[in-house]
């Protein structure tokens, strides 16, 4: 399955989704303070060394020109996946930020068998689709900058009370990538913030996501990471 400047002051600590990590022979790779950034792996799941690391948007499957590469700064335990950095401790403490080319938006994350919708190009398309989607409960979209980019910004949210094993095949969804992979949450309560951003004429969303029971040092680790992220070209 299947983003140089600090992030704003709307930030507030946070994190997102997906697999468990696993440790290659060689151990972790390792960013060292001072030294040049490392590249994230573009598939996969691999344990990371406290460091900085580039992201390589050009894997998101968009069609032209790259965007600037993402520089982000994780601590200890967390590792990397083909979307972006998580630390999986455990599920009801999962943290993550991921990055993603959005291409179709499932109608409804619970049954999302059958057709999906397709927003315009713009970030306020996306932007307006994702606010209006049943069961998320989503927050209005504000404008938003990061790293010298403009977009739009909101939260939304998986119902508390939901029980995915009513959802279609299992699995609460929320949209598909440009690069064939999706959005799936990863369980009931779950918060997501999203920053919508054009870039060079495209979009791209960074979803910053926690668990209900995440704690306050987990908020403020996850917030650390989110301020570190910035651009170059």
């Amino acid at each position: 399955m299947s983003c140089h400047s600090r992030v704003s002051t709307l930030v507030v600590a946070i994190a997102v989704a997906l697999l468990a990590s696993a440790c290659t022979a060689d151990g972790p790779p390792t960013a060292a303070p001072g030294a040049s950034p490392q590249a994230l792996p573009t598939s996969g799941d691999l344990d990371l060394k406290a460091g900085t690391y580039t992201f390589d948007n050009s894997n998101l499957g968009l069609p032209g020109k790259p965007f600037p590469v993402v520089i982000i700064t994780v601590p200890d335990s967390w590792s990397s996946f083909g979307y972006g950095v998580h630390r999986y401790t455990d599920t009801p403490r999962y943290l993550a930020v991921s990055f993603w080319s959005v291409g179709d938006v499932y109608a409804n994350g619970c049954h999302w068998l059958g057709p999906k919708i397709h927003p315009g190009p713009t970030v306020d398309d996306l932007a307006a689709v994702l606010t209006s989607r049943a069961l998320r409960n989503a927050t209005a979209a504000v404008a938003v900058s990061l790293g010298g980019y403009h977009g739009k910004y909101l939260e939304w949210f998986v119902p508390a009370d939901i029980d995915f094993s009513n959802c279609d095949e299992g699995f609460f969804r929320s949209w598909t990538a440009t690069n064939g992979g999706d959005r799936y949450q990863q369980g009931p309560g779950q918060i997501d913030r999203l920053w919508i951003l054009d870039i060079q004429g495209h979009r791209l969303v960074i979803d910053v996501t926690y668990m209900p029971a995440a704690s306050e040092l987990d908020k403020v680790e996850l917030g650390k990471v989110v301020d570190s992220i910035a651009f170059k070209s």
